[in-house]
């Protein structure tokens, strides 16, 4: 019998809005067991098997090579090489990645394109849904979804969307946790833990520097203004400012410290009565002593005799009778 070839599968748009791209496809499972079903019945015996599976451009071809020993199988080939049976249809398992891409899309098509897809058999069917007729598997129950149902494929189209942003999220949350790919679940809540730990012992460390530096600079301000007490309070004692004007004195250490003190430090200090009267009486002592300690000819030659006579008259006296030999008449 003639192995007729038959297109599993192509890439235009298919009667469910979706289309599959060929080179998504995984043929390896379909590879290890292409058998030939009747209308996607997988609890009935197989008709035969495919062979020369392979992929031209954007199709999926196979040979179909029928059992000759099955009578369905026979009956079946004898349909197919009359022309009365002309379709194959590919059932697959549902698919593992799509994309929304705008770029992949074809007129016609209101749903996202199927990059990555398992091919899980292949049937020779009556009537298919077109000219690329297609069965999706349920995974758990290894039964046929119902594509007829609108809401069945955008269900299945906005899992996978969402599989693809969560796994995207999870991509990304791993890189900034600074862990590897391989990372599972545990690994993940863990360093989230670690990190949220980390971040309330630097709140609380920053709070306690920030109380810190609170408690140094009112200590600081504290202790400048005990010293612009202090300074004013000398300054007013040593007559170099009125009293009066300490408030405002203590308002400029305030405004400026440094600066202020510089300025009273400026301000020449007042001598009291007494204290004038000792820096006289020391000057007059040097000047005496000085004085005594020359000869009468040093200090006539000086035009000091008159001072010594009228600060020290008995000094004066001594060094008139040293230099002439008699008393001076006063």
């Amino acid at each position: 019998m003639k192995q007729p070839t038959f297109v599993l599968h192509d890439e235009t748009v298919n009667t469910y809005g979706f289309r599959m791209l060929t080179s998504g496809a995984n043929l390896e499972e379909f590879r290890k067991n292409p058998v030939i079903l009747l209308n996607h019945k997988d609890w009935e015996l197989p008709i035969g098997r495919w062979e020369n599976i392979r992929v031209e451009g954007t199709q999926i071809l196979a040979d179909a090579f029928f059992d000759e020993k099955d009578d369905i199988a026979v009956k079946i080939a004898g349909k197919v090489e009359g022309g009365f049976l002309r379709m194959a249809s590919m059932g697959a398992w549902p698919p593992e990645e799509v994309s929304d891409a705008e770029e992949l899309k074809l007129p016609g098509q209101t749903l996202p394109t199927v990059t990555r897809w398992t091919a899980r058999e292949a049937s020779i069917v009556t009537i298919g849904a077109n000219h690329n007729a297609l069965v999706l598997f349920d995974r758990q129950t290894g039964k046929p979804l119902d594509l007829t149902d609108a809401s069945t494929v955008i269900r299945l189209m906005d899992r996978l969307n969402h599989s693809k942003h969560d796994s995207n999220m999870d991509n990304t949350l791993k890189e900034l946790l600074k862990l590897q790919d391989s990372a599972q679940d545990a690994e993940v809540i863990g360093a989230v833990k670690q990190l949220i730990a980390n971040h309330d012992l630097l709140t609380r460390e920053n709070q306690e520097l920030k109380e810190a530096a609170t408690r140094a600079e009112t200590e600081r301000k504290e202790a400048r203004h005990a010293e612009a007490v202090r300074l004013v309070d000398a300054a007013i004692a040593d007559g170099r400012i009125h009293a009066a004007g300490k408030e405002a004195y203590l308002k400029l250490f305030d405004a400026d410290f440094e600066n202020t003190r510089a300025t009273l430090d400026a301000i020449p200090r007042r001598q009291s009565v007494t204290g004038l009267i000792r820096e006289g009486e020391r000057q007059q002592a040097v000047e005496l002593s000085d004085m005594a300690g020359k000869s009468w000819e040093e200090l006539d030659k000086a035009g000091r005799l008159v001072e010594l006579k009228d600060k020290a008259p008995e000094l004066y006296r001594e060094k008139f009778k040293a230099a002439f030999g008699t008393e001076p008449n006063m």
